[in-house]
């Protein structure tokens, strides 16, 4: 037995040459921020100037917000607030990857909320206060991995605390998502391998945690993990790859997202946040990489039916005498054939001694304890275990 729920009201727009469309598109306002990130590479690529003369086509003013961090900011939402609100722009556009479509969304919360955006946090030392609405958000993806064109979340760091939380709220399900697969065939090889793994473990933790209850997010995971397992080696290869981009966009933006509307991830997001607050450098992804393996092998336990599932869509085939194995043998492949198995955390600069601050700051700070539905939860001193054993 089964059930079904679905609520996933973003209007995608997807396709190869699909951009094109914003000049005539009905759009929700009249003057947008675009949030781009500071290393100028949506100007660089000629993506930017699209999009801005695309929107005058359709009528729109812009006005362009430049200071997006790979983990993005609380103090540059509030920047971005203030500066919106003195243009009087009325709805926001992120244009690039997570980080900026992100802060687009927390933004729009802002716009329309008093205070600091902490306040609205509801773990760490957030203040806890109601989101109840927001200004629209628009997006226009370059990147295939977070699946937050199509989701009720974004992820801030408070740059003075180092925690990295998550603000899940239906009122920032974007409005309109244009996703272009055209515009990620020059996504550079390692971010396309983040960001990747990203869309993969989005996948199976959502599949592990629906224990098969939601019969959408089982057809959703199962499309999508098929995809990243035939085609991530293959735009690692061959970032030009076009069929490859569609399959991986179409797995990552729309798949990825649908099913992070529909049920939560597990706590190996929670430890790779945690990461990425504490050590900004590191990319979501690669923090998530980082620990999987031995992440995989601790909960094995609790999963085996499920892992074996999944192993399954990876073509791996089940092992009776082993249970469970399957999935960890298909990530250990698909790690190892994209060279991501040798990811190690002192090359970002973490040192062995930390990982007692990151799972302390996993677990009682960032939170884990609404994560999981294995029939233990994880503690310290597992967090602590997993990460000590992942380090290189």
């Amino acid at each position: 037995m089964f059930t079904v729920d679905n609520y996933t009201p973003t209007r995608v727009v997807f396709g190869a040459g699909r951009l094109e469309e914003l000049a005539t598109m009905e759009l929700p306002g009249k003057k947008a921020m675009v949030f781009v990130t500071a290393d100028g590479l949506m100007e660089k690529l000629g993506v930017q100037q699209r999009v801005l003369g695309l929107l005058k086509q359709n009528g729109v003013d812009a006005v362009v917000f430049d200071k997006i961090t790979p983990n993005p900011m609380r103090k540059y939402v509030m920047e971005a607030r203030d500066i919106a609100k003195k243009e009087e722009c009325d709805f926001f556009i992120g244009l690039g990857g997570g980080s900026s479509i992100d802060t687009a969304k927390a933004t729009s919360v802002m716009m329309v909320h008093d205070g600091d955006l902490w306040d609205y946090a509801y773990a760490g030392s957030g203040g806890r206060k109601e989101i109840k609405t927001a200004a629209p958000v628009m997006t226009i993806t370059t990147t295939c991995g977070t699946g937050t064109e199509t989701d009720p979340y974004c992820v801030i760091t408070n740059e003075e605390t180092n925690e990295k939380l998550d603000f899940a709220v239906e009122a920032i399900f974007p409005k309109i998502s244009i996703i272009d697969p055209e515009l990620m065939t020059s996504l550079p090889h390692t971010l396309t391998l983040y960001q990747g793994f990203d869309c993969l473990f989005h996948l199976a933790e959502c599949y592990i945690t629906n224990k098969h209850e939601n019969r959408l997010v089982d057809v959703y995971c199962e499309e999508g993990i098929k995809a990243v397992a035939k085609w991530l080696p293959v735009v690692a290869q061959d970032g030009g790859n076009l069929e490859g981009r569609v399959h991986m966009s179409y797995a990552a933006n729309i798949l990825a997202g649908y099913t992070q509307s529909l049920i939560n991830c597990t706590s190996h997001h929670i430890i790779g946040q945690t990461i990425g607050g504490l050590f900004p450098d590191v990319a979501h992804g690669a923090s998530l990489i980082l620990v999987a393996e031995e992440y995989y092998k601790h909960v094995r336990k609790y999963c085996e039916k499920l892992f074996d599932e999944l192993g399954e869509m990876m073509g791996v085939s089940v092992e009776s005498a082993e249970p469970g194995q399957g999935f960890i043998t298909g990530l250990t492949n698909l790690l190892g054939i994209t060279g991501m198995r040798g990811l190690a955390m002192s090359s970002f600069g973490i040192k062995k001694e930390d990982c007692a601050k990151i799972a302390d700051m996993t677990v009682n700070n960032t939170g884990i304890d609404d994560m999981d539905r294995y029939p233990e939860p994880l503690t310290v001193a597992d967090v602590q275990k997993i990460l000590e054993q992942s380090y290189k």
